[in-house]
């Protein structure tokens, strides 16, 4: 495609960037009618919907492809589970994982203070 680069859109200030359309807009009033801005108008929104339509689309797909598509309106979600702050396990699953980690840590300690006796 034409505009299918990585130099497009430019890494240019955002604001500048807004500028130069409007820069645009202006230009394409011209001497026409309001029927015939209207025409323009209208077509380069349908343009520009048709260009987020087409990105929505590519987002929900890599998003699914990802696993990382989460509804945040669903009933689970509504009933208290989230995503976010429990990744799907219980709070008991949670319980028991800081409880195995816990012991962990003690049992490294106490090899370790084993060691420096051992080393003495």
């Amino acid at each position: 495609m034409f505009f299918n680069s990585n130099n497009f859109p430019p890494n240019i200030d955002p604001q500048v960037f807004s500028f130069i359309a409007v820069l645009i807009g202006s230009a394409c009033v011209g001497d026409y009618s309001a029927n015939e801005q209207n025409s323009i108008g209208n077509w380069l929104i349908l343009v520009g919907q048709f260009i987020l339509t087409n990105a929505a689309q590519q987002q929900m797909i890599e998003a699914r492809l990802e696993n990382s598509n989460i509804n945040i309106n669903s009933r689970e979600h509504k009933m208290g589970g989230s995503y976010y702050a429990n990744n799907g396990k219980s709070n008991q699953n949670q319980r028991d994982e800081v409880e195995f980690l816990l012991e962990a840590v003690k049992n490294i300690e106490k090899e370790l203070q084993n060691l420096k006796k051992s080393a003495k």
